[in-house]
């Protein structure tokens, strides 16, 4: 046995890799105790013998080695070709305003930074044409109340123009988000108390004072209302989304305030005085209609939400 595994263990030592591996040879060949004749020890000794003289030396092998590591060094390397679509989202993503500026001119690039400023820049103008408006309507100018008329007619375009432009532009913000409802409860507080103030001419006080009241009262309860939900979060905060019966409200208030607003003057406005009485009434009217739109939308918002509300108290 001793005979056989030196037989065994000898070439197997002569083709290790590194003398860590001595060790583990022997105890291979001691592990599992073989009977094999002198013959097939020796046999199995050739074939080892002869593997290890097909395998080069290590010193041939590093030399090998280092040789292909040089020739590769060497050789000139490819021109590089277009960046990859990762390479190019990385650059676009650090310095995306540089190769804007490098590729359209700088003067565009700028421009694009503006434009996107352009929807909160309008928001901000209706929210200082409030004062303006009360100055305008108050004043002794001769078409004091039809300028008064016209400038929230324009503030009601430019409510829908922001809008448009934040979302064809994509430069919506959460200042923007924020200021546009404000800017627009505002103008229409504004233009209600200033006719309750100084109501069209044959227009009764109350007429105008107790739809005023109704449609200011109910922006001040949805303004509650949606701040509640907002910290609720969840189903709270989408039961208030604007539904069709706040748009129809928002829709027939606008006209309402933009013809009491112009003809507050009657035959000093329009050249035909005997359109005056038609078109205040109609005015009064859609007013009418905005405040029982305002209570009815205000019930629907209350009805989704007054659940939610008992079981979080529960």
């Amino acid at each position: 046995r001793l005979a056989a595994a030196a037989h065994i263990v000898a070439p197997r030592m002569l083709c290790a890799r590194s003398p860590a591996s001595v060790p583990r040879v022997v105890s291979r060949a001691f592990s599992a105790p073989r009977r094999a004749s002198t013959r097939a020890a020796r046999r199995s000794s050739a074939r080892f013998l002869a593997r290890a003289s097909a395998v080069p030396p290590a010193r041939e092998r590093v030399a090998s080695l280092e040789s292909r590591a040089t020739t590769r060094a060497m050789a000139p390397r490819a021109p590089a070709r277009s960046r990859s679509r990762s390479s190019a989202r990385a650059r676009a993503s650090s310095g995306g305003a540089d190769d804007a500026a490098a590729r359209y001119g700088l003067a565009n690039a700028e421009r694009g930074v503006a434009l996107r400023w352009l929807p909160t820049f309008l928001t901000l103008l209706r929210v200082a044409a409030v004062p303006l408006l009360a100055a305008v309507y108050y004043s002794d100018l001769t078409n004091a109340a039809p300028i008064a008329g016209t400038m929230f007619i324009g503030a009601a375009i430019t409510d829908w123009l922001d809008g448009y432009l934040a979302r064809r532009l994509k430069a919506s913000s959460a200042f923007g988000a924020f200021l546009d409802p404000v800017a627009d409860k505002l103008m229409v507080a504004a233009s209600l108390c200033l006719l309750c103030t100084h109501a069209p001419r044959g227009v009764a006080a109350w007429a105008v004072a107790v739809p005023s009241i109704v449609i200011i009262g109910r922006e001040i309860t949805m303004s509650a209302l949606r701040e509640w939900c907002a910290a609720k979060g969840g189903e709270a905060h989408a039961a208030v989304k604007v539904n069709n019966l706040g748009k129809y409200k928002t829709a027939t208030q606008m006209v309402a305030l933009s013809v009491l607003l112009l003809v507050r003057d009657g035959s000093d406005f329009f050249a035909n005085g005997a359109h005056d009485a038609l078109l205040v009434r109609g005015g009064v009217w859609c007013l009418w209609i905005s405040a029982a739109l305002a209570l009815i939308s205000l019930w629907v918002y209350m009805s989704g939400v007054i659940g939610i509300m008992l079981k979080s108290d529960d």
